[in-house]
């Protein structure tokens, strides 16, 4: 009697955690080994989860009790190596750059404040603390996701307090708080522009514009008639 003609079908890839169906034909009974990460191996067909690339036998049984071997070979792609970058900190209304690598078709979710959300760097406008997550797909089509966080500060709350009114040739004192650094300007006729409050002896009325950095760089301004 001749052997059975069998087929357990073309080489396959797949990527790393991935199941694939290995389909034999030819015989009334089967055997597949290595029985490692197989569902069924003494099925015609048997689902396969190898982990690393897998050279896969089946020995096929006809009605004649004649014997065949084939194989198939399972190629375990590894999943792409994705970096989205270190988490940052902004400033509400600021914008950063989202730069993410691994891979060569990418997507960013959430989409809201994003620039181009299907390109490796996309400019962000969040105006909220939002964590961003990457998709990468490889050249084998292999999948993996990276994110970064976008801690979105607010500005300093700050006050000068009301507009006031001085004679000429007298002296006010002027006070800003709600930061850690102060910029007083114009600076003519002011005793310390860079400290939070100053002293003032303008000869025309004049509109001083205070610009005031907190500890997270962040930078607001108000302003105070005299």
């Amino acid at each position: 009697n001749p052997l059975p003609i069998i087929d357990a079908g073309p080489s396959v890839q797949i990527c790393i955690g991935d199941t694939t169906e290995l389909v034999a034909l030819g015989g009334l009974s089967y055997v597949w080994s290595p029985t490692d990460s197989l569902s069924n191996p003494t099925n015609d067909s048997t689902y396969a989860w190898p982990t690393d690339t897998t050279e896969y036998f089946v020995q096929v049984t006809d009605s004649n009790g004649c014997i065949s071997v084939d194989s198939v070979t399972v190629i375990v792609n590894p999943l792409p190596i994705v970096d989205a970058g270190l988490n940052r900190q902004i400033c509400i209304n600021d914008t950063t750059l989202l730069t993410a690598s691994g891979g060569d078709v990418y997507d960013w979710t959430p989409t809201l404040g994003l620039l181009t959300p299907t390109t490796a760097n996309t400019c962000a406008h969040p105006t909220d603390t939002t964590m961003y997550y990457v998709e990468v797909t490889d050249s084998n089509g292999c999948v993996n996701v990276d994110s970064v966080l976008i801690t979105v500060n607010p500005l300093p709350v700050l006050t000068t307090g009301i507009d006031r009114q001085i004679c000429i040739g007298d002296t006010t004192e002027l006070i800003a708080t709600g930061g850690d650094l102060y910029s007083w300007t114009p600076t003519a006729e002011l005793a310390t522009p860079a400290n939070d409050s100053t002293l003032a002896w303008p000869t025309d009325t004049t509109n001083y514009i205070v610009e005031v950095t907190d500890s997270n760089t962040c930078v607001n301004f108000d302003s105070i008639l005299v």
